[in-house]
């Protein structure tokens, strides 16, 4: 099914694209925030969270959870506001859902794609001829003229000389061998991952944090400083709720900031990073 959404945006609710055109693709929605937002399109008005999550997760073999549906509604509000379009899910009292009501949506193309098996299993029904019935006759012979040499082949079978099974028990120790001694050398060289401990700095809107281990003021001052420069570049503000990961590598700052990597990431019930934009630059200079 097709749709146009205030009456400009182009919905595609077989694949997920999204387009201002007709007949080209600008943005593909992955397959579970394609399935929330058909589900809202097809439940105009206030739905319970509880009834989103049973038919787009439960329904469908996937792990429901509030995280995951969150992270999913902001991920549909950020790209409709590539479009023009501010909260296209809107958040109703005791955490209900509701597709925003003013926004319009227009059927456009209602028409579904049948399946292959489908056509397939009509084309008999419209031709049937002489033809077609020697092609059903015939087709039993020619399967007991395949298996007429599969039978002869497993009769002369013990008269083969045993030398291709010693073969194949040799390979089969040799393979098994080698997959243990390879389980092995991965199982003593398997280094336990540790997780980035991050350092919060001192900001007077943001919370910030970074991964170096040892700052000191004189350096916390010019990551607050790069970080601010960075931020502002980047059109970013400071929100309640929301935190920032920042890192650059050229310390001494000869000729920009080096690499730079900031995160700008959401806080969500106990999950501290629940949604993350991020950002890198291989050479960053001002």
């Amino acid at each position: 099914m097709k749709y146009k959404i205030n009456a400009l945006i182009y919905y595609d609710a077989t694949d997920g694209a999204i387009s201002l055109e007709k007949e080209r693709v600008d943005t593909h929605l992955s397959i579970t925030a394609n399935a929330l937002l058909f589900y809202f399109i097809q439940h105009p008005g206030v739905v319970n969270r509880d009834e989103v999550l049973k038919r787009v997760w439960d329904d469908n073999g996937l792990v429901s959870s509030n995280s995951n549906l969150n992270q999913y509604l902001s991920l549909l509000r950020k790209t409709f506001r590539h479009y023009g379009i501010e909260n296209i899910i809107v958040t109703i009292a005791k955490g209900r859902l509701e597709f925003n009501p003013d926004i319009s949506v227009e059927l456009i193309d209602d028409s579904t794609l049948l399946p292959s098996t489908q056509t397939n299993e009509e084309t008999p029904i419209l031709v049937k001829d002489e033809n077609q019935i020697a092609v059903e006759t015939t087709t039993p012979l020619s399967l007991t003229q395949t298996q007429t040499p599969a039978v002869s082949t497993q009769e002369d079978a013990p008269q083969k000389t045993q030398k291709p099974e010693i073969c194949w028990y040799l390979a089969s120790i040799g393979f098994l061998l080698g997959a243990v001694f390879l389980t092995v050398i991965i199982f003593f060289n398997q280094h336990q991952s540790k997780p980035i401990s991050l350092t919060p700095l001192t900001h007077n809107d943001c919370e910030l944090l970074s991964n170096e281990a040892m700052i000191n003021s004189a350096v916390s001052d010019n990551y607050v400083r790069n970080f601010d420069a960075v931020r502002k570049k980047l059109n970013l503000q400071c929100v309640k709720g929301e935190r920032f990961v920042f890192f650059y590598g050229d310390k001494l700052q000869t000729n920009g900031l080096g690499r730079v990597f900031l995160a700008h990431c959401a806080k969500n019930e106990d999950n501290p990073f629940s949604y993350c934009d991020n950002y890198f630059y291989y050479s960053w200079k001002y």
